[in-house]
């Protein structure tokens, strides 16, 4: 199977709308973002679509060119950095975001805002990094 690069064109776009709306997000002082519902519930979502869409494309990465697999979200980053698609380091740095996005997605009741915010700190800069390897792999493959 070969890398559709029109659809990971797509993705990106997508993933880099996300950082967009992150790095605007991440600007509000903390005092706000714990009185903001709407400001709190865009943030999530988006850190959402930005791990859904790193993930996603990565599994792409993966099973087109490695006809290899992952079985949970950290799995496909560690993976990524395996095979060298991103730097090994940055993938164990990065790898936990995976569960910050399950707490998201699936603890949505016990979610520490406080742990919300300060991922809204880092996560657009460490999604632009994950676009640039992929786009750099894409560009060589």
């Amino acid at each position: 199977m070969s890398i559709n690069k029109k659809s990971m064109s797509e993705k990106l776009a997508k993933l880099d709308e996300a950082v967009n709306l992150l790095k605007e997000y991440r600007l509000a002082p903390y005092e706000n973002f714990l009185s903001d519902k709407t400001l709190q519930g865009s943030t999530m979502y988006y850190m959402i679509i930005g791990v859904e869409v790193i993930v996603d494309i990565g599994m792409h990465i993966l099973s087109s060119a490695y006809h290899a697999t992952a079985r949970e979200y950290k799995e496909v980053i560690e993976k990524l950095g395996e095979y060298e698609v991103i730097p090994e380091k940055f993938a164990k740095e990065n790898a936990d975001m995976a569960k910050f996005r399950n707490l998201l997605v699936h603890e949505y009741g016990i979610v520490n805002l406080e742990q919300v915010y300060n991922n809204l700190q880092k996560a657009p800069d460490i999604f632009r990094q994950f676009a640039k390897y992929y786009v750099e792999f894409l560009e060589k493959n």
